[in-house]
């Protein structure tokens, strides 16, 4: 409102009439309201001494006039059903909150907050609720979004893009500084196709940012024109409401990549409405403005849907597994994992039956929604040491993890998946559809962590488990309590292992058409096979990488038998490397150790926190990565690194980013858990363990990009 008052907008003679009956402003934090109220009338004032001097009037007193079109609100509250304060301290107040609800308003300018909501059950800070402002947003953005996943659409930004286009009426103009993530974002299709019908003119500045990429794609996002204040992507969007006019013409500017902060505002200082920068999008049917997907895409058998309205590959399939608490849940030592789950339910139990209010420790519990109603139903919790389960965390790092339905907050249709310790599978898991995540697709035989890319996975296992009931009086094998501690096993399809059978997950429908399409020989072990090849031939995934970031992947049914077989037999080899990974021999590469250590010492092998060495752009002259170099501890550097070997990428980082990312001693600053690598090495009994891993991850990478290369040659 100050800036405003400033800028030379409001033509002089105006001034007086505006700020006495046509301005309006809230704020809900009290010291900040004082704090707006006296800048507005001291603003406002200077600018009426100002008038006065420049007519000649230099004697003349000037009354102070107290800005009445602030008033100490939620403005998402104002337009409730009550949206007055109680009491009469409040009656100046209230009056000028019904002011505002009966005036003319025609422009909302503004920054909204971008709260989702709390972070952690652990605040004990309910959400705030607004009944008839989300009333409007079911019906429009979540009405016309086809995210199964729809409570982002709450955000508080959204809610005021929201209020702010109805408080307008039918003409006028929002303005809005806010989170620009529903540009692209699969949760905000429904808001898009609104904003369509909402305005008749959009102009949508995309100032980049987001900051919850990474790698190259996080130097292409640049600077945080916020600094701190935002890691999200950051629009300015202003949208118009223009009386008597259909339609909705839509102006979109991309401020550019690897720019700095700097950079950025220089841009905007100087940045015009409607010139050469500027273009107009055509939205197609589904709402997309950019990287608008094929129309054949959605047409072909989708290897996964819960709908179950389409032809699919795999029967079943699960999201990874959601602890809500990983720094307890996951560690890489066992033990440190049974101190922290056992230590977690013994303090819960302690709470149940305690009618005081308590404090929660967060050194002895990360709290969560569904303990809260454990707690409320007073039932205690049993510690199960055989739940303990080896993990991938990330690609190419395994961790133990406690699997529990009482202490994991999701666990999908990963039960149905490895039901026991016993119990195994191998499945692909591909990144969830996003617009943060390049495609990625990863084999895997143990049980996935919901962030395996950072963004959600989506695992489309081989074949999954069912329970068999056993006739009375035999023996139950499958009994938890009569679980070994053997190997894992995967038998055969229609085989009962200890209590389960195992039921095969590639869908009778889908091998019927491709051994229509290619042979009765087909198999579903050739479909698998040739479903994993598909996902990683570099000419798919570049046709179809905007369709890719919108749903889970289609593929066209194959009508070539000779590049069918190519792709199963590549699909085969592909996830022989993924999965066999710690059984490869490792790449050749060249290990100096410093100052005479002795190789045979258990702790010349520890690693703290590794790091690429550095070298000279030859183009900038910048420092950057030598991604053929490896500073391992300040004993150790591993050099004669492939540079091929940092192009296989998983999600924003390669292979060895993401070793040299999850291999490093952290500790989480509540609870004050440890979780060391070197722990895992320990107890595998092989201090070399992560250096061969890298060697290991290195053969792969590299087999990974030939194999890929030969793909791109069909």
């Amino acid at each position: 409102m100050v800036r405003l008052l400033q800028s030379g907008l409001i033509d002089p003679h105006d001034l007086a009439r505006k700020y006495a009956s046509e301005l309006h402003a809230t704020e809900v934090m009290l010291l900040a309201y004082y704090v707006a109220a006296v800048n507005i009338e001291t603003t406002y004032h200077a600018l009426i001494q100002d008038q006065h001097h420049r007519a000649g009037q230099t004697d003349a007193a000037v009354a102070y006039e107290p800005f009445e079109g602030i008033a100490l609100a939620d403005t998402f509250q104002t337009t409730e059903d009550k949206g007055t304060l109680d009491g009469d301290p409040f009656k100046q107040n209230n009056e000028r909150i019904e002011r505002q609800n009966h005036a003319p308003i025609h422009v909302v300018v503004g920054n909204p907050p971008y709260s989702v909501g709390q972070t952690s059950a652990n605040d004990l800070n309910a959400n705030l609720k607004y009944p008839a402002l989300d009333r409007r947003i079911e019906d429009t953005y979540a009405a016309r979004s086809t995210s199964q996943l729809k409570n982002h659409l709450y955000d508080s930004y959204f809610r005021g893009f929201r209020w702010a286009t109805d408080r307008i009426g039918d003409r006028g103009i929002v303005a809005f500084v806010t989170n620009g993530g529903w540009i692209t974002a699969n949760t905000g299709d429904g808001v898009r196709l609104s904003f369509a019908e909402d305005f008749n003119e959009l102009h949508v500045f995309n100032l980049r940012g987001n900051q919850r990429t990474a790698g190259e794609l996080s130097r292409k996002e640049g600077g945080k024109v916020f600094g701190s204040g935002s890691r999200a992507t950051v629009a300015i969007t202003i949208g118009v409401k223009i009386p008597g006019t259909t339609g909705c013409t839509i102006y979109y500017r991309d401020i550019g990549d690897y720019l700095s902060a700097d950079e950025k505002l220089h841009i905007l200082e100087h940045a015009t409405i409607g010139d050469e920068t500027w273009k107009t999008i055509t939205p197609n049917t589904y709402g997309d403005w950019l990287n608008q997907r094929s129309e054949d895409f959605h047409t072909w058998p989708v290897i996964g849907s819960k709908k179950g309205q389409k032809t699919t590959v795999f029967r079943d399939y699960s999201g990874g597994l959601k602890t809500n608490r990983d720094n307890w849940a996951y560690n890489f030592s066992r033990e440190k994992v049974e101190e922290a789950m056992s230590g977690s339910v013994e303090y819960f139990n302690s709470l149940i039956g305690n009618s005081q209010d308590f404090e929660l420790d967060p050194t002895r519990i990360k709290w969560s929604s569904k303990l809260d109603q454990l707690l409320q139903a007073g039932k205690p919790l049993t510690y199960n040491p055989k739940a303990i389960r080896t993990a991938l965390y990330r690609p190419f790092t395994k961790l133990y993890v406690y699997f529990s339905e009482d202490l994991n907050d999701r666990q999908g249709r990963l039960p149905q998946i490895f039901p026991t310790p016993l119990h195994s599978s191998v499945g692909i898991g591909v990144t969830a559809p996003s617009i943060r995540t390049p495609f990625s697709a990863l084999a895997l035989d143990t049980l996935p962590n919901l962030g395996l890319y950072m963004d959600p996975v989506q695992f489309f296992p081989r074949f999954t488990w069912e329970p068999v009931e056993v006739p009375d009086g035999q023996f139950d094998l499958g009994a938890p309590e009569n679980i070994t501690d053997e190997s894992s096993v995967y038998g055969t399809p229609g085989e009962i292992v200890a209590g389960y059978q195992r039921v095969d997950n590639i869908t009778d429908e889908i091998t019927e058409i491709y051994r229509a399409a290619l042979g009765s020989d087909v198999s579903r072990d050739d479909i698998f096979h040739f479903i994993y090849g598909q996902l990683h031939d570099p000419q798919y995934r570049r046709a179809y990488e905007a369709d890719l970031q919108k749903m889970l992947p289609h593929i066209e049914t194959p009508t070539d038998r000779q590049r069918f077989d190519q792709l199963v037999s590549l699909g085969e080899e592909l996830l022989h490397l993924h999965i066999n990974y710690e059984d490869l021999e490792p790449y050749p590469l060249h290990i100096e150790i410093k100052n005479a250590f002795d190789s045979d010492e258990a702790s010349i092998w520890h690693v703290s926190k590794m790091r690429w060495a550095k070298t000279k752009d030859p183009e900038t002259g910048k420092s950057i990565n030598d991604v053929t170099k490896l500073i391992y501890n300040k004993h150790i550097t591993i050099s004669g690194i492939p540079e091929d070997a940092s192009r296989y990428m998983l999600g924003s980082r390669s292979a060895l980013d993401w070793i040299i990312d999850r291999y490093r001693v952290t500790k989480d600053k509540s609870s004050g858990l440890l979780n060391d690598p070197n722990d895992w090495a320990a107890e595998e009994n092989n201090p070399q363990y992560i250096i061969d891993l890298i060697g290991k991850v290195v053969r792969v990478s590299v087999e990974t990009m030939r194999i890929v290369d030969s793909l791109e040659e069909w």
